[in-house]
Order: C-alpha cells, then sequence, then structure tokens
C-alpha cells in the first residue's frame, strides 16, 4: 500500500513539474481582478524617472530639436507640403480624432478583456497604459501652457485657422498664453508614442506587436503633422512619449516578472487616506 501511495504522488509530482515546464510565459491567470489603484504604482518614482530617462537627453532633445527645424526652414517646408496638399491634410484628420480616443478606449478595453478571461498581463497593461496617459498629460500640458506655439494654420476647424500661404508663425511663441489644448509639442504624438513604448516595454518578445503600435504612433504623428501642428512639435511629442512610456512599461514589467526595484517611491490610495511609500 504505501509503495502504491508513493508511486502515485511521484506521478503526480511529475504532472504538475511537466505543467509549470510547459507553462506560456505570456500568460498570466488572475483569481481575481486587479484593483484599479495599480494604476498608481510607483507612479512619483516613474514621473520623475520619465523625465531622466536616457540621462534626461529625450527631454533635452525635444527642447533643441525645435529651433533647429525652425532656422533650418524645415518647419515651414513641411508646414507648405501640406497646405499646398488637401487630400494629404484630409487624410491626417482620421489621426487627429483617432488620437484622442484611442488612449483613453484602449486602457478601457484591455482591462475589460483581462477581467472577462482572468489575465493579470492585459490588467496590469491596461493600468500602465492608464498611467503613461496620466504622466504624459501631466508633463506635457504645463509645456503646451507655457510655450504658446502657434499652430502651422492648414486648416479650418474649430481650434485652428487656415491662413495664407505666405504665413509664417513658426517662430511665433505666445508665452504663458495658457492654452492647454495647442501648441508645443503635439500631445496626439505624445501620448501615441508613450502607449507603444508601454506596450513594446511589457510585450518586449513580441516584434509584430511592437511593429504595429510603434507604427500606429508614427502614423499619428505624421498625421497631425499635416494639419495642426508643426514638424517640430511632433518630433518632440514622440521623444517626450518614448522616455514616459519606456519608464512605466519597464516598471510594469517588473511588476509583472515580481523583480520590481524597491529603490523607489510609490503613491498609495485608500478611501480614506492617501500617502507616499519609501521603499529603502
Amino acid at each position: 500500500m504505501k509503495k502504491i501511495l508513493i508511486i502515485v504522488m511521484v506521478l503526480r509530482c511529475m504532472n504538475l513539474y511537466g505543467q509549470t515546464d510547459n507553462a506560456d510565459d505570456t500568460e498570466y491567470i488572475a483569481a481575481t481582478p486587479i484593483q484599479f489603484k495599480m494604476a498608481f504604482h510607483n507612479f512619483g518614482y516613474n514621473t520623475l524617472r520619465s523625465i531622466t530617462h536616457n540621462y534626461g537627453l529625450n527631454f533635452i532633445s525635444a527642447g533643441l530639436v525645435t529651433p533647429c527645424s525652425i532656422e533650418s526652414g524645415f518647419d515651414l517646408y513641411w508646414r507648405n507640403i501640406s497646405y499646398n496638399n488637401s487630400s494629404l491634410s484630409s487624410a491626417g484628420l482620421l489621426f487627429l480624432y483617432t488620437g484622442f480616443a484611442i488612449p483613453v478606449i484602449a486602457p478601457l478595453v484591455l482591462y475589460a478583456a483581462g477581467k472577462n478571461k482572468y489575465n493579470e498581463k492585459l490588467q496590469i497593461t491596461a493600468l500602465a497604459l492608464t498611467q503613461s496617459l496620466f504622466i504624459t498629460l501631466m508633463l506635457q500640458t504645463p509645456m503646451k501652457m507655457i510655450t504658446g506655439r502657434s499652430g502651422p494654420g492648414i486648416i479650418n476647424n474649430p481650434a485652428h485657422t487656415r491662413g495664407l500661404p505666405t504665413d509664417n508663425y513658426s517662430k511665433t511663441f505666445n508665452w504663458f498664453s495658457f492654452d492647454f489644448i495647442n501648441g508645443w509639442p503635439s500631445g496626439h504624438t505624445a501620448n501615441a508614442f508613450s502607449a507603444a513604448a508601454t506596450i513594446a516595454e511589457i510585450y518586449k518578445d513580441n516584434l509584430w506587436l511592437k511593429i504595429g503600435v510603434y507604427s500606429y504612433a508614427a502614423l499619428t504623428g505624421l498625421g497631425v503633422s499635416v494639419n495642426v501642428h508643426w514638424a517640430s512639435d511632433v518630433l518632440a511629442g514622440a521623444l517626450i512619449g518614448y522616455a514616459i512610456g519606456k519608464t512605466v512599461g519597464k516598471s510594469f514589467n517588473q511588476l509583472l516578472d515580481n523583480t520590481a526595484n524597491k529603490d523607489n517611491v510609490s503613491l498609495y490610495f485608500t478611501p480614506n487616506t492617501m500617502g507616499v511609500i519609501i521603499y529603502l
């Protein structure tokens, strides 16, 4: 009888061991839904780390690329190509509108899908996208309000006015205009690249997904550069968004792997309290 019990136990252990070895590393099954408050995972640290990503070169380059683009005449050159090609600027309107909707809709859809399938990775990806969107808005909105850069005057819509062919507002900055919608950098592009970099970091082994999300981000930047933004607004937005998404994606990827660096600062919220956790 003891021999039979031992054999059964050995077979059971072999079965469990085989299941572990054959498990799909990309699937994370959660018994309960991931709480939304995890969207604030390492929020303070990730915000600061986004600015200093790559030793701050992304934000520095974003600031330098604009005067270089203005003085070289590239901003005006690209504006005139778009101005003289109405079909090009009209095609770009698709990404102008989707650029508002997708950053908000995508996290909701992914979270709902992950919750329905009890897939932890999908849920955490949704929360990572939520955080990257918050940080992107938090950092680029003050920049717009301070710089107040005039638009290229390519199209007419409620927020923009089509100018004359000879108009050149590339050097016009209405400092401290407090316009948080228009201006430098391109919010559409920053949001798109932060989302793309976040997903690419979490699914870093999925080449086709990375190609897809970065293609979407690039098309979004191209789309807004032919109607409502100067080319340098888009380049700056891409650099800033990439730094944010790379930072947030890496932080949440470590969370999935249970290898998060504890040398950080994190915000926490409960129904009755809020505070800061500092890991030493």
